[in-house]
């Protein structure tokens, strides 16, 4: 009888097999007729190079992140459509056609109801991404005064720097010089800003232009409260806003591949807490990720981050 219990008692009961269900992001190609969703879009450019500013080989940026984000578990309910990327052709004299092209197809996707998502690509990318954003909500609220576009950029540089033809780092001094010949408000907040990367003279120049910014050293935990008053005044104060990401904002240890080495940075947590708070006021229209480097990006560590930051945005769509 003793025997029999023992035979119960380790009797080995027949297992059931485990099934495993791990949701992927599905991308489609992205066509005029599709019901609204998140919408990627690639440029082509690396003008940081040209200007000696930064390390060869951002351009191939865009393709880093489409590799790494159909791996990771979609955060939203709205399809992803990819709708190609866009390159300086031979027929193309300067990055302006480039532009202008991503300029168009950014406004048709905003129209048709798309979060559009670009991919850099150098920090130029931007330019594009803000006419676009500025003639949509024009087109959209045709009041006396024109709907006013924020536009909140992560990044150790402010890219205010004034130059006559596009150059590096003067991504959203071409931005304000738009709104300008438009007749349109600029609103610019920085968060992270490098005090060591940009020159007295910048600070002055977004001082002159009604700049807002945070020191990297300020974005902290400990901070938090001046900086969602801070950010709780600027949204208040506009329509929608650009999120416009350099990857530079974070240190080389965790985004090594970034178009720029840094040994400091703002933290992953901090960025991703203020991106969370940002994208819940609902005012957020269009991003850009810029500044991604593959050459350097070590087991694809900062694509990965890249996609992280993607995936935490387009949660609140």
């Amino acid at each position: 009888m003793l025997v029999e219990q023992l035979k119960k008692l380790f009797k080995n009961e027949p297992q059931k097999p485990m099934l495993y269900h791990r949701k992927h992001t599905l991308i489609s190609p992205y066509t005029q007729q599709c019901q609204p969703g998140v919408m990627l879009v690639g440029v082509i450019s690396d003008l940081n190079v040209d200007w000696g500013r930064g390390r060869q080989g951002a351009k191939e940026g865009p393709a880093s992140i489409r590799r790494i984000l159909p791996r990771t578990h979609p955060q939203t309910a709205l399809p992803f459509y990819d709708a190609g990327d866009i390159e300086q052709t031979i027929d193309d004299h300067s990055f302006a056609a480039v532009s202008h092209r991503q300029h168009q197809l950014l406004l048709r996707g905003l129209r048709d109801g798309h979060f559009p998502v670009v991919l850099g690509g150098g920090h130029e990318i931007s330019i594009a991404s803000y006419q676009a954003l500025s003639d949509f909500s024009a087109d959209t609220q045709p009041t006396l005064t024109a709907p006013r576009v924020g536009v909140i950029n992560f990044d150790a540089h402010f890219e205010l720097r004034p130059s006559l033809s596009l150059r590096a780092g003067s991504a959203f001094h071409a931005a304000w010089c738009y709104s300008k010949q438009q007749q349109r408000d600029f609103d610019f907040l920085g968060l992270g800003i490098c005090d060591h990367a940009n020159s007295q003279a910048m600070f002055k120049l977004a001082q002159d232009l009604g700049c807002q910014w945070l020191l990297d050293n300020q974005m902290t935990a400990r901070n938090k409260k001046q900086i969602q008053a801070q950010l709780d005044s600027f949204i208040d104060n506009v329509d929608c806003i650009q999120l416009s990401i350099d990857l530079d904002v974070f240190s080389s240890s965790i985004a090594p591949g970034a178009n720029m080495t840094r040994m400091h940075g703002v933290s992953l947590s901090m960025v991703e807490w203020a991106i969370k708070h940002i994208m819940a006021s609902g005012k957020v229209k269009i991003v850009d990720i810029a500044e991604l480097n593959p050459e350097y990006d070590y087991d694809n560590q900062t694509a990965k981050l890249a996609t992280k930051l993607i995936q935490t945005i387009v949660h609140f769509v």
